[in-house]
């Protein structure tokens, strides 16, 4: 197995740190430096908006990622296909659109995938979340009845009905969509999957994330590779220590990934034993606060590149050498 990872740039917008953001060709120049083998966009303003990107200027990024050797491995929008708050303004529409757009650049930028959510929410659950059994209403918490979660199921059939769509719209270009095991709607890995069978196209897969597990431990960890099988083609790194209590507004802390909770080793040897050949892109996309309520910097987001892509190649190194 080559183990590859990429830098991602959802972690240079400056939507979590203090500082200026960094540019696309300043980030390929960062992963080259550093080692990563290469970049995934996050195609949002200020730094990967679609359309403030000409193909000329795709062309240009395209040329310089040849020539510095590194892959632009995945484009990553933050999608949302559920249904909109009101019917003349179909949100659903907007994001196929969006979609297209994003598989567009991939296409120009020479990326593979596309990584998708079948819904979002920030961090992470929608309002009512922990009032009542199950997923509570979508759009308002029920409390005279026992919900029979008819309105997750509308969402869930919508999103569906969209993501197929774009998967047709892949198709055209040569692009594979990869959803995420990420909340609101699959809210878990097995709805994840579930979601992807059901749509049963073949250029849609699994980007599966580890900190998003409902367990850590070892045999679920294999299990859940072991079920997402071929199906597994993306993936991202990031550690999060859950903080509990109501401390903090996410619940957690972003760490570097040598001090979360996740269990990285188990995770990567599941990975090489299905003969994974895909990135595991290096993200930080959340809020960095330093000791005593420090903000961060970026010179702290670039200090946790380095830092983690030296854990990344000493913990896959012993696992070849069976070390661990």
């Amino acid at each position: 197995m080559t183990w590859k990872i990429s830098l991602d740039t959802v972690s240079y917008p400056a939507y979590f740190y203090d500082g200026p953001p960094v540019s696309l060709e300043d980030s390929l120049i960062n992963a080259k430096k550093w080692g990563f083998d290469g970049i995934d966009i996050f195609p949002h303003r200020p730094v990967g908006f679609p359309l403030d990107l000409s193909k000329e200027r795709r062309k240009r990024l395209r040329e310089m990622a040849g020539e510095l050797g590194i892959e632009i491995a995945c484009v990553g929008p933050a999608t949302d296909y559920r249904r909109s708050t009101h019917v003349l303004i179909n949100r659903t529409e907007k994001e196929i659109i969006w979609t297209k757009e994003c598989i567009e650049l991939a296409a120009d930028l020479g990326a593979p995938l596309v990584r998708i959510f079948a819904g979002f929410v920030g961090y992470f659950y929608h309002r009512g979340w922990n009032l009542g059994y199950g997923n509570t209403a979508m759009w308002e918490a029920q409390t005279i009845e026992v919900s029979q979660e008819k309105d997750f199921m509308i969402e869930w059939e919508n999103a569906k009905a969209a993501i197929k769509e774009c998967t047709k719209i892949a198709a055209d270009y040569g692009v594979t969509l990869a959803l995420q095991n990420h909340p609101p709607l699959t809210n878990n890995t097995e709805e994840t999957l579930e979601m992807i069978e059901e749509i049963d196209e073949p250029n849609l897969q699994c980007c599966l994330d580890l900190p998003l597990f409902e367990s850590q431990s070892t045999d679920f960890v294999w299990k859940v590779v072991q079920r997402t099988g071929s199906r597994f083609v993306h993936s991202h790194l990031i550690g999060l220590r859950y903080l509990g209590g109501m401390n903090n507004s996410y619940g957690f802390k972003e760490v570097v990934m040598a001090e979360g909770q996740e269990n990285w080793t188990e995770f990567f040897k599941a990975a090489k034993t299905i003969g994974y050949n895909g990135y595991f892109a290096h993200e930080q996309c959340s809020p960095i606060v330093l000791d005593h309520h420090k903000p961060a910097g970026l010179d702290e987001v670039n200090r946790r590149f380095i830092e983690g892509i030296k854990w990344f190649r000493e913990l896959t190194g012993k696992i070849d050498r069976g070390e661990v």
